[in-house]
């Protein structure tokens, strides 16, 4: 890449390119289980009932990547958009305080998750921007990381109730009241960067490399940009 500050930047996921090797193999384990029941193989009737599942299964999971967007991650010299078949949030340079990968702690060693974190001076925007749809499955899809992040950070709690029963009223800093979906994300939002430190999340899935390269080539654009900015 050449000029990287100029220019947008396309990030296609890795997982989308899987999902062609998954539909395949999906495909072939079910001729294979075609031709052993034509030639009357002996093998178990559950042992077929198991291998059409598994084909089933993989075809299914392959297709759904296959129908992903092409590309999950905008870059431009103004702002990074997350694109998800759902919808798609929007965040600044200039509204970004950090970004890395979120750690937790499991006893004494740190452990990485799978996702690339952002820490925002103003959630607001992002209020405004993510589409509906995106907010309510971001809101089901990273209920996962919350209970990890919870069990390591937050181990002395007995009672998590008030993590996942998320009030749909939010009072931004601007004094502005939301309500609905906007509000129980933007609460969601606060749960996390209390926890983990970060408001918004990328999953690895969604890279096209290994979330340390990413981050990497995170942290050179914000230096390119900076250093153009200054100029």
């Amino acid at each position: 890449m050449t000029d990287t500050h100029e220019r947008e930047v396309l990030i296609s996921p890795h997982t989308r390119a899987n999902g062609v090797g998954f539909s395949a193999l999906g495909v072939v384990i079910f001729a294979v289980t075609m031709f052993m029941w034509l030639v009357e193989a002996p093998i178990p009737q559950a042992a077929f009932g198991l291998l059409y599942i598994a084909s089933a299964v993989l075809i299914f999971l392959g297709s759904a990547k296959v129908f992903e967007p092409a590309v999950s991650i905008k870059i431009t010299p103004a702002t990074i958009s997350y694109l998800h078949g759902r919808g798609n949030w929007h965040i600044t340079w200039e509204n970004i305080v950090r970004f890395d990968i979120p750690r937790t702690h499991r006893g004494l060693d740190i452990e990485e998750l799978p996702y690339i974190g952002f820490r925002l001076h103003d959630i607001e925007p992002v209020l405004h921007a993510i589409t509906p749809r995106l907010a309510v499955y971001l809101l089901s899809e990273q209920r996962h990381l919350l209970v990890v992040a919870l069990r390591h950070e937050r181990p002395e709690l007995k009672d998590y109730s008030t993590y996942f029963e998320v009030p749909d009223r939010y009072k931004a800093v601007s004094g502005k009241e939301y309500r609905g979906v906007q509000a129980m994300f933007a609460v969601r939002c606060q749960h996390f960067r209390d926890i983990l430190g970060y408001d918004l999340f990328i999953p690895a899935g969604a890279l096209d490399r290994p979330a340390v390269e990413f981050l990497r080539f995170l942290q050179q654009l914000q230096q390119t940009r900076t250093l153009t900015n200054n100029e």
